[in-house]
């Protein structure tokens, strides 16, 4: 019971590390696709201003840097108030209660379902073999 009990958990952890690396594979291509698109973009853009207007090269290049430092600034403008109002203090002190009760949660689940002696046993075996080392 307890082999099968910790094959599932393996199972369980080993299903959500890939599902977390795919996500991770499509953000990282999409990140990469979007970096690609705003280079396409700049480019154009200052091949637009120097053959369509007819201004020079360098004229051109300082326009362009000049809308990406506004834009820039715009996005470090707006980061703050997008940022959670929550302390990092009320978060440290929050985080400690909010752990103990999903340990709280799961132990009783796992109570509900495996039952209570079982449980024992696996916690003096897994102390056991923790003291060991």
């Amino acid at each position: 019971m307890i082999l099968t009990l910790i094959s599932q958990v393996k199972q369980r952890i080993d299903n959500s590390i890939s599902a977390v690396v795919h996500k991770v594979i499509v953000i990282a291509v999409a990140i990469v696709c979007l970096l690609f698109a705003a280079a396409f973009g700049l480019v154009a853009a200052y091949y637009a201003l120097v053959d369509s207007i007819g201004l020079r090269p360098i004229e051109a290049a300082g326009i362009v840097a000049g809308c990406l430092l506004g834009l820039a600034l715009v996005v470090l403008a707006i980061l703050p108030l997008a940022a959670r109002t929550k302390s990092r203090e009320a978060a440290a002190i929050a985080a400690p209660g909010e752990a103990l009760a999903l340990v709280d949660k799961g132990l009783s689940r796992a109570t509900q379902r495996v039952g209570a002696l079982p449980l024992v046993a696996i916690a003096f075996v897994s102390g056991f073999l923790a003291t060991r080392r």
